[in-house]
Formats: C-alpha cells, sequence, structure tokens
C-alpha cells in the first residue's frame, strides 16, 4: 500500500495535470544573503487578498477535513483487501478516493488563485477548443453522476482576444458549480457560447436542471462556501469566476430571469481583451 502522506505531499508540490502551475517562489532571485530568512509566501501577497484568503480557509476547512477523512477511510479498506486479496473491495474503494483525491488538489490549486493576483496573458485564443477541453477533464464526473452534458456552439468559430489559461479554467469552473447545483442527482447541464454586438463581446452561458437557487443563495456562492458533504468543487468556483471576470472587464449574473426553471449563470466578456 502506498504512503497516503508521501501522496499528498507530493500532489501539492506539483503542476496541475492540464498545465496549472502553482507559483513557487525561488527565495535566492531577490534574497541572495544567505543570512536573511527567506521570505514566507504570506509577504508576497497584497493584505486584502491575505485577509480573504484566510477567511476562505476559515470557512472550507470542514470541506478539507471530509475529504480526508474520506480518503483515510479508503486507504483503511485497500490495506485491508490487498492483505486479503479482496480486489472487488479494493475497486470499490478506489471510485470512492480518485474524485476525493481530484477534490483536495483542486482545493489547493484554487487557493493558490484565489490569493494570488496573476497578470492576464491575453491571446488570441479558441473558445470552442477551450470549451472541449475543459469538458474532457470534467467528462468522469459527468459519467458517475450521471449528468447530460450539451454544448451547444453558436459560430463555427469563436476566437476572442483573453487569457486562455485562466477562461479555461473559468468555463471547467463553471461546469463544477452546474454539477453541484444538481445535488449529487442526475440531470442536464447545457453551455452555449456566442459573439453578439457584431462581434465585440463573447456571450456564455452555464444551465442546469437543478433545484432553483434563490437569490440569497446565489449571493452566498459569490464567497468560499461548503454547500454540502458531496459536492465536487472546492467552494472557490464561483469567486474564482467573478474574480476572472472582473479581471476581463466583464460581466456575471446568476439567475437572471426569474421565469426560468434550474440555474443558469451568463456571462459577458470583451471579444478583444
Amino acid at each position: 500500500m502506498w504512503n497516503l502522506a508521501f501522496l499528498l505531499n507530493r500532489t501539492l508540490d506539483s503542476d496541475d495535470e492540464e498545465g496549472m502551475k502553482t507559483g513557487k517562489i525561488n527565495p535566492t532571485s531577490e534574497h541572495s544573503d544567505p543570512q536573511k530568512p527567506a521570505p514566507r509566501p504570506s509577504e508576497f501577497i497584497e493584505p486584502e487578498r491575505l485577509t480573504e484568503t484566510g477567511r476562505a480557509v476559515a470557512d472550507l476547512a470542514h470541506l478539507v477535513k471530509n475529504i480526508l477523512q474520506v480518503m483515510s477511510g479508503c486507504g483503511e479498506i485497500i490495506d485491508l483487501a490487498l492483505e486479503t486479496n479482496q480486489m472487488d473491495r479494493i475497486c470499490q474503494a478506489w471510485q470512492l478516493y480518485q474524485p476525493s483525491f481530484w477534490r483536495l488538489k483542486k482545493f489547493q490549486l484554487d487557493l493558490i488563485k484565489y490569493t494570488k493576483n496573476y497578470p492576464l496573458n491575453p491571446q488570441p485564443c479558441d473558445i470552442n477548443t477551450l470549451i472541449a477541453s475543459a469538458a474532457r477533464q470534467i467528462k468522469p464526473f459527468f459519467d458517475r453522476r450521471k449528468v447530460t452534458f450539451i454544448h451547444r456552439p453558436n459560430s463555427a468559430q469563436l476566437t476572442v482576444i483573453a487569457d486562455a489559461e485562466k477562461l479555461r479554467d473559468m468555463v471547467v469552473n463553471m461546469l463544477v458549480n452546474a454539477i453541484d447545483n444538481l445535488d449529487d442527482s442526475p440531470g442536464k447541464i447545457t453551455l452555449t457560447a456566442d459573439l453578439t454586438d457584431a462581434g465585440q463581446t463573447l456571450y456564455l452561458t452555464v444551465s442546469d436542471s437543478g433545484p432553483r437557487l434563490n437569490p440569497a443563495q446565489c449571493r452566498a456562492l459569490l464567497m468560499p462556501l461548503e454547500r454540502c458533504r458531496n459536492m465536487l468543487g472546492s467552494g472557490l468556483e464561483i469567486p474564482l469566476t467573478a474574480q476572472m471576470v472582473q479581471e476581463h472587464g466583464g460581466s456575471l449574473t446568476m439567475n437572471a430571469n426569474a421565469s426560468e426553471t434550474g440555474n443558469c449563470i451568463e456571462i459577458t466578456l470583451p471579444a478583444k481583451g
């Protein structure tokens, strides 16, 4: 059986498998004097963001505890199953361990992105390609929770000037949030993207068939939030989405149309950066 603590430490020090960097600090770059202590990561964070991070950690500490409890329990089951050669139990435990491991990894990366103000890297990017990449990452969770995902591009090619990595992260976070809106039940998630205003504005929506969130619940999502024990996300999906939208000079609305059922997030971004 693997050493669980080693696996966790190794993951938290690594880059995301989709290429998201953790932004490690090289203490020798600005502090070459060996007599001076290496800078702490908090010294590179604006006071406001540091305060927000502290609140996020406090609010989501229970979520991390739940994830670790599941992983620890799965590790014990796998240990026992290996000793007794019960492969069926190993497979069952792995089905619980794998999503928990993904959530813990995502939480660590999301917290770094929520904390640090990385500069934008605008470049031409194809929205349909980014959406397809994000959907591939989330597909195992669509399949596991019996979610039907529908992508409806309204144009053959949607090219905008934006930070491609942040835009892709935004789509991933919106899809994860939509899965959590379904409340661990089968359902449907639909994503649409199009250029409006004569090609000047990117209009993107993610809707789901889950129970309708009221205005107070929508406002609560703008802050780090542990929604339920079986949630897929890190609790930072909508705060990170709103942060990315603000950086690009766009707008975000949730459940704006009171006559609709389910939930819908609408985002507009300048198409030319």
